[in-house]
């Protein structure tokens, strides 16, 4: 039986992944929207390089053991889109490009 991540990965995007958006900085997340790139980090400062694609994590797992951590309330959102690489932050951390909101659960 195929699970709605295997169908959605499979009939429309190269991969898919995880990312918790934050109340304090976002509005809710809706299905179909598309996300910006995420940028550089130098400490706890943000620079002016933008990454290969949007920041997250491949499995739902990992990002709840993020989002406990996160400060505040947001949303984990399911994304797909083009693979754009891996991030050097955390271990499972992905790169989304043209990175599609595909599904939104408050947290």
């Amino acid at each position: 039986m195929k699970t709605l991540e295997s169908i959605i990965k499979t009939e429309e995007h190269e991969t898919n992944g995880y990312r918790f958006v934050s109340s304090d900085y976002s509005d809710e997340p809706k299905i179909g929207d598309v996300l910006e790139r995420s940028f550089v980090w130098d400490g706890d400062e943000i620079t002016k390089d933008e990454l290969n694609g949007t920041c997250c994590f491949e499995t739902r797992e990992q990002i709840e053991e993020y989002a406990k951590w996160s400060k505040g309330t947001g949303w984990i959102v399911m994304i797909g889109g083009d693979l754009g690489g891996y991030g050097q932050d955390m271990i499972g951390e992905i790169l989304i490009d043209n990175a599609k909101v595909l599904e939104v659960v408050k947290w």
